[in-house]
């Protein structure tokens, strides 16, 4: 009996020790952003977002990453819990003749634009360019070449985009099933995480990259058939300067059609749309200083809007970082057509801080 005790004791301390060196090398993170908002004569004190994310370098070869958002001011009906990364790369360099890299799974589409992920966004808030054509995350195969030290080819092969608009600020109120004083974008792409499907969507960016620059053309197709509502064809460019002396420089460009848009007048009609957006920023040690102006256009057919966005930032700590940022939004007036300005300036000092 006693040998049996010191078996399984045994048994139970090797089993514990392997466990423990598995969870010993996934790392976990995490961020919370905490606000304080000024907007449209109000104020509001609230938690912005919080994550998780685990992540494991399993050799050379793989690595993987998952991440969870919670919104605490959002209903559980439209997504307090967000699915916001769950992908495996794969590191195929020293198995082709290039350096090539494939990612599966849900993530940031960084096959298209300048992705607004944690280090290229700058600004607390997307912005009206960000929400249109290049924050959403995607599900599928992305793939990401590189050739020599500064050609870069990535190709997506993902679920086609949803269509479906946007409210900015995401706090605005709502009255009577209405949306009030909120800068609508009418046109944007959606996460779109169902499985079935009779097209997919293909996105691809070409670019050029150095210490200083990184310059890119970009195309999105999805072909969608008769009666579908999307995005058909999309083209971009996209450009980041960096100097040393701590200027930024940010330039992105989209022409765009989608098809089925019911415009102010209920009619249906494929749409020919474009947005630009620029950023002048520096950032020095601790501090960054950022203004971005970006506009979308519709044609006509749809209200124009743009959005100055202003943020300043201190790193008081590598894992601590506050912000105060304001949000200045315009719109296209035309009273025929019922567009008109709203009071939907934003003014908000954010906390962030990290593990």
């Amino acid at each position: 009996m006693l040998k049996k005790l010191v078996l399984a004791g045994i048994v139970g301390l090797m089993t514990l020790g392997m466990v423990s060196t598995i969870y010993a090398q996934v790392e976990v993170h995490g961020f919370l952003l905490a606000r304080t908002i000024v907007w449209n004569k109000t104020y509001s004190a609230r938690i912005e977002r919080y994550g998780f994310q685990f992540r494991e370098k399993m050799n050379d070869e793989f690595d993987w990453l998952t991440e969870v958002y919670i919104h605490p001011q959002v209903t559980s009906a439209t997504g307090r819990l967000y699915m916001e990364s769950a992908f495996l790369n794969w590191h195929l360099k020293n198995r082709l003749p290039w350096d090539f890299n494939v990612r599966i799974g849900k993530g940031r589409n960084y096959c298209y634009g300048i992705t607004p992920s944690y280090s290229s966004r700058r600004t607390s808030d997307y912005s009206l360019y960000s929400e249109a054509f290049t924050q959403l995350r995607v599900i599928g195969f992305q793939t990401f070449s590189n050739f020599g030290e500064n050609i870069q080819l990535a190709i997506a092969l993902v679920n086609p985009y949803t269509f479906a608009s946007r409210q900015l600020p995401d706090f605005v109120t709502q009255e009577g099933g209405k949306w009030i004083d909120g800068i609508d974008v009418p046109i944007c792409d959606r996460d779109t995480d169902d499985s079935k499907f009779d097209r997919v969507g293909v996105s691809g960016r070409l670019g050029y990259k150095n210490s200083l620059l990184n310059v890119g053309a970009n195309a999105y197709i999805s072909d969608p058939k008769k009666g579908v509502t999307g995005a058909k064809t999309r083209f971009g460019l996209d450009g980041e300067l960096k100097l040393e002396n701590g200027l930024l420089v940010q330039a992105q460009f989209t022409m765009a059609k989608t098809v089925n848009v019911k415009i102010y007048d209920g009619s249906i009609v494929d749409l020919d749309h474009f947005g630009a957006e620029g950023l002048v920023g520096w950032e020095k040690n601790k501090i960054g200083l950022y203004a971005r102006y970006g506009m979308m256009s519709y044609d006509d057919k749809l209200q124009d809007v743009n959005s100055t966005m202003l943020t300043a930032v201190y790193k008081i700590h590598p894992r601590v970082h506050l912000r105060l940022e304001g949000l200045i939004d315009g719109e296209k007036e035309d009273a025929a057509k019922g567009w008109a300005k709203a009071d939907n300036d934003v003014l908000f000092f954010e906390t962030m801080f990290a593990w």
